[in-house]
C-alpha cells in the first residue's frame, strides 16, 4: 500500500501520489476514489483533481466513481480479487434484489461478485428454480438449498467460474424466465451496459431475452465506465439497483432510461 512520506515537498507528493495511483490502475484494472482517499489520506477533491490530471494526460479514463485504464477496456479482474471491493454496498444491493424475489418464481442470477451475495440471501426462499451459468453458484445452492438449479451448457471459463455458449443456447427458446439478475464492469447513458468479454455479453444477452424481468445490479462506481462489450443498453433493462452515492442529477438522468432503486432505501 503506497505510503505519504512526510519529508516529501507537496509538490513532488503529487507526482508521486499520481505515479502510485497508476501503478494501482495497471495492478487492479479499476480504481475508486474512497479508496484512493484511505490509500493516500487525502480529501476527495484532492483525488480527483490528480484523476482529471491524469486523464488530461491520456493516461486513464475517469468514472463517476473513480477511474479506469484507457487501454484496457477488455480488462477483467478475477472474482477473488472484485469480491474485496464495495462489499459494503453489494451487500445492500443483494438485500434490495432478494424482496423482488418471491417464493415459486423461476429466475435466472447470472455471474459476478454482487449477484453471489444474492445467492447467499436465496436460502429462506421456497420452490425457486435457478438458471445459472456460473459453477460456483450452483455448488452453492445445491449445498445449501432444495432448489431446481439449471446450469446452461457451454464452455467453463478458467478461473471466473462462469459458461458461456459460443452458439445460440436452444434451452432459452424453450422457458420462460419470470426474472433475471446480472450486473456488469460499467454502465453508461451512452454505451450502455457492458462487460470486458465478448462471449460473456452474448450469453448474458439471450438470457435477457427469455425473461420478463431484467434487473441489473451495480454498485455506482461503475456508472459511467465503458469496457469492451455491450450487454444491453440501459432501456433494455427493467429496473437498475445500485447503492446510494449516485448523486441526483445522475439519478434522474438513468431514469429517464431505466427504473432505478436505491439501497438501502
Amino acid at each position: 500500500m503506497p505510503v505519504r512520506n512526510d519529508q516529501d515537498s507537496p509538490a513532488m507528493f503529487a507526482e508521486e501520489r499520481k505515479n502510485q495511483i497508476l501503478e494501482l490502475l495497471d495492478t487492479n484494472g479499476k480504481i475508486v476514489v474512497p479508496e484512493l482517499c484511505d490509500i493516500f489520506d487525502v480529501s476527495a477533491s484532492t483525488i480527483r483533481n490528480d484523476l482529471r490530471d491524469l486523464e488530461n494526460a491520456g493516461k486513464l479514463k475517469r468514472t463517476h466513481g473513480g477511474a479506469i485504464s484507457s487501454t484496457k477496456m477488455n480488462h477483467e479482474l478475477l472474482p477473488d480479487i472484485k469480491g474485496t471491493k464495495m462489499i459494503k454496498q453489494k451487500k445492500e444491493i443483494a438485500f434490495a434484489a432478494l424482496n423482488l424475489i418471491e417464493d415459486g418464481d423461476t429466475i435466472a442470477i447470472m455471474s459476478g461478485t454482487t449477484t453471489f451475495e444474492l445467492i447467499k440471501l436465496l436460502t429462506n426462499k421456497k420452490d425457486l428454480t435457478v438458471i445459472l451459468n456460473d459453477i460456483h453458484f450452483a455448488a452453492w445452492l445445491e449445498e445449501n438449498t432444495d432448489f431446481t438449479l439449471i446450469i446452461l451448457a457451454g464452455m467453463l471459463r478458467n478461473k471466473y467460474h462462469s459458461v458461456y455458449s459460443p452458439v445460440r443456447n436452444e434451452l432459452l427458446d424453450l422457458i420462460n424466465i419470470d426474472k433475471v439478475f446480472f450486473s456488469c464492469n460499467g454502465f453508461s447513458i451512452s454505451k450502455g451496459v457492458t462487460t470486458p468479454y465478448l462471449e460473456s455479453a452474448l450469453s448474458i444477452r439471450q438470457v435477457l431475452e427469455a425473461s420478463c424481468s431484467r434487473c441489473l445490479m451495480s454498485d455506482s462506481s461503475k456508472f459511467d465506465a465503458v469496457t469492451f462489450s455491450k450487454i444491453a443498453d440501459l432501456n433494455e433493462i427493467t429496473l437498475l439497483i445500485t447503492d446510494d452515492c449516485l448523486t441526483d442529477e445522475d439519478r434522474a438522468q438513468l431514469q429517464q432510461y431505466t427504473e432505478v432503486i436505491t439501497a438501502p432505501k
